[in-house]
């Protein structure tokens, strides 16, 4: 029997879209094998992916009225998401950070999805709408 701290282990599909000003859409998919995790209450969804030969670890916090993103490694990311709120955020690569705002316009989270639209804005300039799914499954995928 799997022991709750240690989690059950997923597959993840992981489909996002951004729309920049005047732009067409870029679309992204990534699939990875994770862990989900109850710890203090909370649910989390881990996994990592690779990102042009560097390791990518991303954190993803599956909670409706206060959801969050940390990635860390090759990118350092936090990304806080509560809907109808505009919540800092950050963004590095490498030395540079930037911080950013995310404004949330849907967030949804149920037994195996991970929904969540939103705006990304830096230094008063809105930089692209985003729309993310993660779909995590037991199971072979």
């Amino acid at each position: 029997m799997e022991s709750i701290k240690e989690g059950r282990t997923v597959n993840v599909l992981l489909q996002s879209s951004i729309r920049h000003n005047g732009q067409a859409a870029e679309k992204h998919e990534l699939k990875a094998i994770g862990l989900v995790v109850e710890k203090a209450g909370k649910t989390y969804l881990r996994f990592e992916e690779d990102l042009n030969g560097q390791q990518v670890k991303t954190t993803v916090k599956l909670q409706e009225d206060d959801a969050l993103i940390m990635r860390s490694g090759a990118v350092q990311m936090r990304l806080p998401f509560t809907p109808g709120e505009m919540r800092p955020g950050t963004y590095g690569n490498g030395p540079a950070t930037f911080d950013l705002i995310v404004k949330t316009t849907k967030l949804e989270v149920t037994e195996n999805q991970f929904i969540a639209h939103y705006e990304l804005h830096a230094e008063g300039a809105l930089l692209g709408i985003h729309e993310l799914k993660i779909t995590y499954t037991e199971g072979q995928s």
